[in-house]
């Protein structure tokens, strides 16, 4: 399998030779769980994910792991690791491969101080290439039969070379190509060599006359080696030629297609999978023409050439290029490595920081997971996990209710429980409110979690007040008044997502002028303590939203939705007789509920979406709108109508019991909802409501 793919593009292109994609899922059963009666069992069909950066007895690691390749059958995983279970350092990664099948878990190891990098497998994962060095980083070849390493260097090569690193090996492992070079500017792929393991021979394909080394793939009987050499020009940076060594006839292949990018060559030789012009190009080298079988960027291709991990419109998935079948689609989430795809697309390799994909995932640590699944044309989506966060901080589950999420970015959210306010972040779950301020509640964050906003009695006489945790550095601030007059009544506060603004709803008290006060929308700018009145007179008006910098409230006021432009003081009618308004980040599209419907409008041009459902919220980009209808919650994708079930059990069907108050974050990729639904998680027996969090497809 070939390395080429991250090889051929320059690194700023490529991002460290790894695609950094961003983030999605829907439930699928533990391989362990019971069938439940009420659903159809999971089909051959079903993709499944399985963590394999893990102890032979399944223990999750304590520490990063990334770099996965995997062999064409699908068995054994390669990846690199820093985890101190693992026995790694934490700037010295180590090198293990994992035996899927059996849980088998072997480290190659060179000694103390050594580095690794860059793993591929043979078909039979019996041979590894890699890269790893203590100062400088060399190829060496693992054989598992031995349990040895070697070091793969020519005898006596031209100039000065003193680092190297692998760039392909054949499927049965007998050929690897590497280059070395020096460690000054460009220098350090200046030469390519084939080792040939047989005879134990290195033959140089390229020399440093031809130019930098963009990557190198060697056929499966080693006779013919596709490489790229760097051009230095922007309109065509990069040239990609075949060398036969044989004849030792040198053929340029990516003529006609401006800038391409080495793929890989096929096992058989006879064909090379090229990048260009945003597609995938089949180059046959008998007739020398060039076919483009794909639309998207492509990361990884199995030895035929007929499967391959390409990014497209419809996300990254694996593709059969002579079908037309596809895989699930990954998560955004995920790094694709080039020798990430076993034979016939039926595994792909890749790394995440996401915890969703398989239960019991709580190391907060990137993993690597195999993705395995049959291709099909309409396939399923790639299977994920519903998490509950409404638990202590030791891991146990709450014995009252749980409700009222509310989303920042990624999966921060803020609920209520037992009179107290909670936020969720990656350094896991932590209260907000201070001792004595029970009952507190309507928490909410601004994206990052650093501000949560909330109501809790006021220490004088127990009166609703607005309070708002610093988390970074523990301030509280207390709101309770407008130019001097303290409020009678607030409620509803939501912090804008840079951390910056809160608006609230609030009453003043009655005056001689205003016997019967309404409650009104205020705004509270933190650096400078000014606030301003949002909502217009007359009329109670509550439940803000605001957009991204502050500059936008939305808000309900006389059975209407309006929304406030600060900066230049515009109100404008989003919309009439309707309810719980829900702002974008740019304070421009909103969603907002009348009668049975939820709808989101493009206050700009009009444009406006309807579902059938209630308690809308809107992401912060504005691309999915969470609601909930008879019972359950949805995610509807607004550009492509694509509606997905978020309160989905363990068995992929529809909760038991009501969920509701959904809310989606910033970039629609995950939904916290509340449910009293025993279903949708293992372990789940407090008989009470929690708030879980959902990551979408």
């Amino acid at each position: 399998m070939s390395t080429a793919a991250a090889r051929g593009r320059p690194a700023a292109a490529w991002s460290g030779a790894a695609l950094l994609l961003t983030a999605l899922a829907v439930t699928a059963p533990s391989a362990t769980a019971a069938p439940h009666t009420a659903h159809t069992a999971h089909t051959a069909h079903t993709p499944r994910v399985e963590r394999v950066s893990t102890a032979a007895d399944g223990t999750q690691a304590d520490g990063p792991s990334d770099g996965a390749a995997i062999s064409a059958d699908g068995r054994r995983v390669a990846f690199t690791s820093t985890a101190p279970g693992f026995g790694c350092a934490h700037f010295f990664p180590c090198l293990l491969v994992k035996d899927v099948a059996t849980g088998g878990l072997t480290r190659i190891d060179l000694g103390d101080g050594y580095m690794y990098s860059s793993p591929m497998l043979s078909a039979d994962g019996g041979r590894v290439g890699y890269t790893a060095g203590t100062r400088f980083m060399a190829p060496y070849l693992y054989d598992g039969a031995t349990g040895r390493s070697e070091r793969l260097w020519p005898q006596n090569p031209p100039g000065f070379n003193e680092l190297g690193r692998v760039e392909s090996i054949s499927p049965d492992g007998t050929h690897v190509a590497y280059t070395i070079g020096n460690r000054n500017g460009s220098e350090g792929a200046r030469l390519l060599y084939v080792r040939d393991t047989a005879t134990g021979t290195d033959d140089l394909i390229s020399p440093a006359e031809e130019g930098t080394k963009g990557g190198a793939s060697v056929s499966g009987d080693g006779e013919r080696v596709a490489y790229s050499v760097r051009t230095g020009s922007e309109d065509d940076p990069n040239d990609v030629f075949v060398k036969d060594r044989a004849t030792g006839e040198r053929t340029q292949v990516d003529t006609g297609l401006g800038a391409a990018y080495l793929v890989r060559i096929t096992a058989d030789g006879r064909r090379v999978l090229l990048e260009a012009d945003g597609g995938l190009y089949v180059r046959d080298l008998r007739t020398g023409e060039s076919r483009r079988v794909a639309d998207g960027r492509v990361f990884a291709a199995t030895a035929d050439g007929r499967y391959a991990v390409v990014a497209g419109e419809d996300g990254t998935r694996v593709r059969d290029l002579r079908t037309g079948l596809r895989g699930a689609a990954l998560t955004p989430a995920a790094q694709v490595m080039p020798d990430a795809l076993a034979a016939k697309g039926r595994a792909v390799a890749f790394n995440s920081g996401a915890s969703h994909l398989v239960p019991g995932d709580t190391n907060r640590e990137p993993d690597v997971f195999v993705l395995r699944g049959e291709l099909s044309r309409n396939p399923a989506p790639m299977p994920s996990v519903t998490e509950r966060i409404s638990m202590t901080r030791d891991g146990q589950q709450r014995t009252g209710p749980s409700y009222d999420p509310v989303m920042g970015e990624d999966k921060v959210a803020a609920f209520t429980s037992q009179g107290d306010v909670f936020v969720n972040t990656a350094g896991g779950v932590d209260q907000v409110d201070s001792a004595g301020q029970d009952p507190a509640h309507e928490g909410t964050p601004c994206y990052s979690g650093r501000m949560v906003g909330y109501v809790a009695p006021h220490a004088s006489d127990g009166g609703p007040e607005v309070y708002v945790r610093n988390r970074s550095v523990g301030k509280l601030t207390g709101l309770d008044s407008y130019e001097g007059v303290r409020f009678g009544w607030m409620g509803q506060p939501v912090v804008d997502p840079t951390c910056q603004w809160i608006a609230y709803a609030a009453t003043l008290p009655a005056t001689a002028t205003d016997p019967h006060p309404q409650p009104r929308v205020y705004r509270f700018r933190f650096n400078g303590g000014t606030t301003d009145v949002v909502s217009a007179p007359g009329g109670a008006a509550g439940s803000p939203s605001i957009s991204y910098d502050g500059r936008y409230v939305a808000f309900e006021q006389g059975g209407g939705v309006h929304v406030r432009d600060l900066d230049t003081g515009t109100l404008e009618t989003a919309a009439a007789h309707a309810s719980a308004p829900s702002l974008g980040a740019d304070g421009r599209t909103i969603a907002f509920q009348q009668d049975r419907y939820v709808y989101v409008r493009d206050l700009d041009t009009g444009t406006t979406t309807r579902a059938v459902g209630a308690q809308p919220s809107l992401s912060g980009d504005g691309t999915r709108l969470a609601y909930t209808s008879r019972g359950a919650v949805y995610l509807l994708e607004l550009a492509t109508g694509k509606r997905q079930l978020i309160s989905v059990d363990r068995w992929g069907g529809r909760n038991d019991r009501p969920a509701g108050h959904p809310s989606v974050n910033a970039d629609g990729t995950v939904v916290a909802f509340e449910s009293a639904s025993s279903d949708l998680v293992r372990g789940d027996t407090n008989g009470v409501s929690d708030v879980f969090l959902r990551t979408a497809q």
